[in-house]
């Protein structure tokens, strides 16, 4: 019977099912107008690289397009202690998507400066997957590629470069550091997890901090309800029908069984955005640490 797999790869291709669709805008050429330098950002990071031993700062492949030549960074955080959780955080995926890739520089200074003990966990970060949507303040590659949603083509050379640094790991946690246009107040977006106590925890943290939640109860499936998206697991098998997939979508598939995408929405003030990151994250890690969050409830 392939009705219901039909019906369901209708039901995702109407909804949106959280993907953006990977090749829905124009190419712009690299050629496009520069409004940011990646400078401070390099600055920032080798500043903290150089602060302490539990940080180090290293690549994992370059975007050469031509006057740019950029690296995709890769910062790994070690308190050097056994037993720990691994988590990967990633932002910039959108390149006019800031407040991730704000917060994240914050985070990453932070952890060069604090006591080990501020972040009880092994952590890899991804400061800034699109260094090329960064500088020119572009969500899509030149091509007109949206690099999260093609992990399933892998058309992008940022996708293949971060499916090649992914080979063989598994996380604990995944956090994708994302905005959204459409947006007008926070959700947590959570993949194949079901209900989750801690989700609906976070989400009252950022309410309690004064800031709006998304809601839309009467919304075409997988829409945020009370500031929660669940991402259901089989559709994470359906979506790639579609010739799409978005990259948290590929993370909880093959490296990790817990992974949220944190949206804020790009239509409020960036500080306010990057303080709505701020408290989501700090409280994922925190219920994590404490293992709230069961993961083995879950399995693939």
């Amino acid at each position: 019977m392939r009705i219901l797999p039909i019906t369901a790869l209708f039901i995702l291709m109407l909804s949106g099912g959280g993907c953006h669709h990977g090749r829905l805008n124009p190419p712009t050429g690299a050629a496009a107008p520069a409004v940011r330098d990646l400078m401070a950002v390099r600055e920032r990071l080798q500043a903290a690289d150089a602060a302490t031993a539990h940080l180090l700062l290293t690549e994992i492949g370059r975007v050469n397009l031509p006057p740019l030549d950029a690296p995709i960074w890769r910062v790994a955080y070690r308190p050097f202690q056994t037993g720990l959780k691994q988590v990967l955080v990633l932002s910039g995926l959108h390149g006019d998507a800031t407040a991730g890739v704000d917060y994240v520089l914050t985070l990453i200074q932070r952890l060069s400066a604090g006591p080990v003990s501020a972040a009880p966990c092994d952590m890899d970060i991804l400061p800034l997957v699109n260094p090329w949507g960064w500088v020119h303040d572009s969500a899509r590659t030149p091509d007109g590629i949206d690099i999260a949603a093609d992990f399933n083509r892998f058309d992008s050379h940022e996708a293949r470069v971060i499916r090649r640094f992914l080979r063989e790991k598994r996380y604990d946690l995944v956090l994708d550091l994302r905005e959204d246009p459409h947006a007008t107040g926070f959700y947590l977006r959570q993949y194949g997890m079901g209900h989750l106590p801690a989700s609906a925890r976070i989400v009252d943290r950022v309410r309690r901090a004064g800031y709006p939640i998304e809601n839309d109860p009467n919304g075409i499936w997988l829409k945020p309800r009370d500031g929660i998206v669940d991402v259901p697991l089989w559709s994470l098998k359906v979506w790639p029908l579609t010739r799409q997939l978005t990259i948290s979508g590929y993370m909880r598939r093959n490296v990790s069984n817990s992974v949220f995408a944190v949206v804020t929405p790009a239509r409020l003030p960036l500080t306010d955005r990057v303080a709505m990151q701020q408290a989501a994250v700090e409280a994922l890690l925190a219920e994590y640490a404490e293992s709230i969050i069961q993961t083995a409830r879950y399995p693939n």
